[in-house]
C-alpha cells in the first residue's frame, strides 16, 4: 500500500496525553503477532524498555498475542532456530527476552479478533491478514473507553508502511496557542479498502524459506519494525509527534514520513467526503 505524499508547509503536532507522555507506572503495550514484523518489534521493545528505565522512565510492560507455531520456513528469516520448530512463536520470543533482560512479560498463544479487550495504552499489530486488522480495529472501537494508540505494520515483498492512529473516546488535550490535532487516523481510516490485500500473491503461508523469500524480502521486516519502533521511541521521548507513520521501499532504499497533517490525510481520502443527495427535478408541465 504505497502512498505518494506531497510536502506540507505547516509543522503540525499531536501531543500525547499525560498518562502516556509522563506515566507513573510502566506503559502497557499489547503486541499482536510475533512473526516477521512482530518478532523484530518485540526485540526492540526489550531494548527500549532498558533504555527508558536508564533515563528514569518507569518502562513498559508487554503482552504478546500469537496463536501460530514456528515452522521450518520461519527459521532464519524470522528470529527462530531449528530447536524452536513446533513451539508457539510468542512464548519462544517472550521467554527468551525475559531471561535476557530479567523481565516478566507475558505471552498468550491465542488468536485475537473481535473479542480483543485489553487495558493496554498502546496496541501494535503485526499480522499478515487484512481481515485480522479489520476485526482488531472494530474491537478497539468497541472496547476502548479512553484514547489509546494503535500502531499497525504491514508489508509487501519490498515495500511496507507503519501507521500510528488513535482509537477510543475523545482526543488527547492539546496545548493552546500552537498548530495541533487531537485525533490521528488509523490504518483503516487511511486504507478502507485494505481487505482486498488478502487476495494478493504475497499473502499466505510459505512451505520453505525459499518460498517465503519470494513473498517477502529477507530484511523488509527489520526495516518496517525499525521505522515503527523509532516512531514510538521519538514520541515517548518528546511527548509529541510531527509524524505518525512511514513508508518503506527497499527498491529505492527510501523511508518517507507520514506527517501529522490534515492536508495529507485529505489527499489520502480521510475523512471521506459526504455524498450529496441528488435533487429531484420536476418535468416541464409538472406541478
Amino acid at each position: 500500500m504505497t502512498t505518494l505524499i506531497a510536502a506540507t508547509p505547516k509543522a503540525i503536532r499531536h501531543y500525547l496525553p499525560e498518562h502516556i507522555a509522563a506515566p507513573m507506572n510502566p506503559l502497557e503495550i499489547a503486541l499482536i503477532g510475533a512473526g516477521g514484523n512482530g518478532g523484530q518489534v518485540l526485540t526492540d521493545l526489550g531494548r527500549m524498555n532498558h533504555a527508558l528505565k536508564a533515563l528514569g522512565h518507569p518502562g513498559i510492560d508487554v503482552c504478546v498475542y500469537d496463536h501460530d507455531a514456528v515452522s521450518p520456513a520461519n527459521v532464519g528469516r524470522q528470529l527462530f532456530s531449528p530447536a524452536d520448530i513446533g513451539r508457539n512463536k510468542g512464548e519462544v520470543l517472550v521467554t527468551r527476552l525475559n531471561r535476557f533482560f530479567g523481565l516478566k512479560w507475558k505471552a498468550y498463544p491465542v488468536m485475537v479478533g473481535t473479542a480483543l479487550n485489553t487495558q493496554a495504552n498502546i496496541i501494535i499489530t503485526a499480522v499478515d491478514s487484512a481481515v485480522a486488522r479489520v476485526n482488531i480495529g472494530s474491537s478497539l472501537k468497541v472496547h476502548s473507553y479512553y484514547q489509546k494508540y494503535w500502531i499497525d505494520l504491514g508489508n509487501t515483498v519490498k515495500t511496507a508502511q507503519v501507521v500510528m492512529g488513535t482509537v477510543g473516546n475523545g482526543g488527547a488535550r492539546q496545548p493552546a496557542g500552537s498548530e495541533t490535532v487531537a485525533v490521528l487516523p488509523t490504518v483503516l481510516d487511511l486504507y478502507p479498502e485494505i481487505e482486498a490485500e488478502d487476495k494478493k500473491s504475497y499473502q499466505g503461508p510459505s512451505c520453505s524459506v525459499a518460498d517465503a523469500l519470494e513473498k517477502q524480502d529477507l530484511y523488509i521486516n527489520k526495516w518496517v519494525a525499525t521505522a515503527a519502533i523509532q516512531l514510538l521511541w521519538t514520541a515517548l521521548r518528546a511527548g509529541y509527534m510531527k509524524e505518525h507513520g512511514a513508508f518503506v521501499n527497499l527498491s529505492t532504499f527510501s523511508v518517507r514520513p507520514l506527517p501529522v497533517s490534515p492536508v495529507v490525510w485529505e489527499q489520502m481520502g480521510w475523512p471521506p467526503k459526504k455524498k450529496r443527495k441528488a435533487r429531484k427535478t420536476k418535468n416541464k408541465g409538472e406541478k
